[in-house]
């Protein structure tokens, strides 16, 4: 599809997505991304979901989005098989398997993905994966996470809690992870991130594939690497992420939604700081 026409930026249209409107949906539902907006930023999720007036869009990263897809397909054969994927094997979790569950493709579907109301709200997340172990009393489900990128960086798991941006990837998993308790699954505080890294010294593009896709992606070998959101070491940027933290969060998105006027910006939101600069002019 082919982006043929420039559209102004304009406040939301539709009332029904605007928290408090007649034609509001009740109880309201509040996305993990717009749980992570309101994380980063009072101000900007309540005049987003308030008011309706979003931040300016992106374009999306569309070869992350493949490498995802690809992911997904890989998985899927296993999960239909009952057998491990090669990068379980290759991290010494062989003894788990892809789930395989009649709402797995829902839970990873954009705009359904798991729901669960709790504190007069709708929170919502698609993952990516559910891996399990065990069977009856020993089941035990471990939230997965897709992640594509290109650098030179060593990526550990101690990255995760350094880096401010992958420090967000843990509160996403532990949000994943607290939406499928409270629906009552047997999920871990374990969790998992399949990283695919691209090859940053490659010379050029492969040409080992198919007659259809003859160029390849160089990528480094597969990383899996693995929180456990019961270590008291997962701190980001001063917080101890966990489900308690993320019952707090969701209590507080609530608080903030039921604000008659809009709160104070997050110490380091750029959006608020960029309108209040230009404001003066």
């Amino acid at each position: 599809m082919a982006t043929t026409k420039r559209k102004k930026w304009r406040r939301r249209s539709r009332e029904s997505s605007m928290y408090g409107s007649p034609t509001a949906r009740n109880p309201f539902p509040i996305s993990r991304s717009r749980l992570e907006k309101y994380h980063s930023c009072p101000r900007c999720f309540w005049i987003d979901r308030v008011q309706g007036y979003d931040r300016p869009g992106m374009p999306g990263f569309l070869l992350n989005t493949l490498v995802d897809t690809l992911l997904k397909r890989e998985f899927d054969i296993h999960r239909e098989n009952g057998t491990p994927h090669p990068y379980m094997l290759e991290n010494n979790l062989g003894h788990m398997i892809p789930l395989d569950h009649p709402m797995m493709d829902e839970w990873r579907e954009n705009f359904k993905g798991v729901r669960t109301i709790k504190h007069g709200i709708e929170i919502t997340g698609a993952v990516d994966d559910i891996w399990r172990s065990g069977e009856g009393e020993t089941e035990e489900w471990y939230v997965v996470d897709y992640k594509s990128t290109a650098t030179n960086a060593t990526i550990t798991p101690e990255l995760f809690l350094e880096d401010i941006y992958k420090g967000a990837y843990v509160r996403q998993m532990a949000i994943y992870q607290w939406l499928l308790r409270e629906l009552g699954h047997p999920v871990s505080t374990r969790g998992f991130f399949v990283y695919e890294n691209g090859n940053n010294s490659a010379e050029s593009l492969l040409t080992e594939g198919t007659t259809d896709s003859p160029r390849g992606i160089p990528l480094k070998p597969a990383l899996v690497i693995e929180i456990d959101l019961s270590e008291d070491d997962v701190i980001i940027e001063g917080e101890r992420i966990d489900l308690n933290w993320v019952e707090n969060l969701v209590i507080g998105a609530k608080k903030c939604l039921d604000l008659d006027t809009a709160p104070e910006a997050g110490e380091f939101c750029e959006y608020c700081a960029y309108a209040h600069s230009v404001s003066k002019f």
